[in-house]
Order: C-alpha cells, then sequence, then structure tokens
C-alpha cells in the first residue's frame, strides 16, 4: 500500500509540473488550434502557475487514487 500511495504521490507531482510547462512554455500553432502560450515563468503571473499545477496535479491525484485502489478519498 505504501508504494501505491508513493506512485500516487510523486505521479501527480510530476503530471501537474509537466502539463504546467506544456500550457505555459511552448508555442506550437497545428492547424487553428494553438498548444502553449509561448512565455516565460518571469512573464507568466507566479500565482497562475500555483494554480495550474495544483489543478492538474489534484485532477492526477484523484485518478491515481482511484486506479491504485489507495483509498485517500474514499468511494
Amino acid at each position: 500500500m505504501t508504494t501505491k500511495r508513493a506512485m500516487a504521490w510523486v505521479g501527480s507531482i510530476l503530471f501537474g509540473a509537466v502539463v504546467t510547462a506544456v500550457i505555459i512554455f511552448p508555442d506550437i500553432q497545428i492547424g487553428p488550434i494553438a498548444i502553449g502560450f509561448g512565455t516565460t515563468l518571469e512573464k507568466f503571473a507566479y500565482s497562475n502557475v500555483l494554480l495550474l499545477f495544483l489543478s492538474m496535479g489534484s485532477v492526477a491525484f484523484i485518478w491515481l487514487d482511484y486506479f491504485l485502489g489507495t483509498d485517500y478519498l474514499k468511494r
């Protein structure tokens, strides 16, 4: 159980960091769809970076808790 709980924490932190970086740093155009803002952390508000990281990490944590069966959140 401890390994599963560690996987849930580490996985959600990594997912939050990767998604935050993908949203902030790149500027990729795929037809009419744009991926990322193409900016830096200095130009992007720090509070927005934190909120983005926490929200994406929280979503990943909820799903990892469900799939791994760690029972942090009761069903």
